[in-house]
């Protein structure tokens, strides 16, 4: 018996070491947003909410099916936690000090079937 075509590409190796490099925290594993709203690319404005608790990280991928990403900035940083840019993603670490409520504002830029344009999207984040 051959192996799976997955294993025999190393597809496998590189979705367990993946997986194996992400924080082991429960929002860190994407329950901290659950069923964002997509972005369009067409100068639209987007609100998601993030609930975290203190000291913990929110990974956030920005991959749409027919998008191609150019850029991602940060339009407005949060005021008492950390966001930090990584590839198509975002990771926003909450602060240490309890419970309360956090917002930033990130905008993209980049194609949707061939169009350019681009998306903001402002997220509130509460701690608890």
């Amino acid at each position: 018996m051959g192996l799976h075509p997955l294993v025999r590409n190393g597809l496998a190796t590189s979705i367990a070491l993946a997986f194996a490099f992400l924080p082991q925290s429960a929002s860190a594993r994407g329950i901290c947003l659950l069923h964002p709203q997509p972005f369009k690319l067409q100068s639209d404005t987007i609100r998601w909410s993030i609930r975290i608790k203190p000291s913990d990280e929110c990974i956030q991928g920005l991959r749409w099916s027919t998008l191609m990403i150019d850029n991602i900035s940060i339009v407005e940083p949060p005021k008492s936690g950390r966001l930090v840019i990584q590839g198509p993603a975002f990771r926003y670490f909450s602060s240490t000090d309890g419970a309360g409520t956090d917002s930033f504002k990130i905008e993209i830029t980049g194609t949707s079937l061939h169009v350019n344009g681009s998306s903001s999207i402002e997220v509130e984040v509460t701690s608890q």
